[in-house]
């Protein structure tokens, strides 16, 4: 059972994850999420270390991550990192490519590579992630 003060939290997650659900792919700004729920910063923040065991900002990345990461697992057609990635709020590539490596254990190519069956895939060209062996 919840104490008071985590179902108070636990509320206030709720209340990001449906903002967050609304807003994919967006950055979502801590004073915004603030204004949004109608609390403080510091409870805001108090409650995701609470329930989630993490800061606000890399929850919602973390989050952002595994979103990227399913849509990578069921693309289709020309889809790409690059849009996948950019998508999702990811404008940095290098980046991008280096956490989603260290979160699911490939690169993100690969992962799309696989999701495509490998029939169809195309390398990377300009524009899109090229992500070193």
């Amino acid at each position: 059972m919840l104490s008071r003060t985590d179902q108070r939290y636990q509320i206030i997650i709720d209340q990001v994850e449906t903002i967050a659900r609304r807003q994919s792919g967006e950055q979502l700004h801590i004073g915004f999420l603030c204004r949004s729920c109608g609390v403080t910063e510091r409870m805001l923040r108090n409650a995701f270390r609470s329930i989630c065991g993490a800061t606000p900002y890399r929850y919602l990345r973390q989050r952002r991550m595994r979103d990227a990461h399913e849509a990578l697992l069921h693309a289709s057609g020309t889809v790409t990192v690059t849009a996948v990635a950019t998508q999702f709020g990811f404008m940095e590539l290098g980046r991008f490519s280096v956490e989603y490596r260290s979160a699911f254990g490939e690169r993100p190519s690969e992962t799309l590579r696989r999701s495509l069956g490998g029939a169809g895939y195309r390398p990377a060209t300009a524009g899109s992630v090229h992500v070193a062996a």
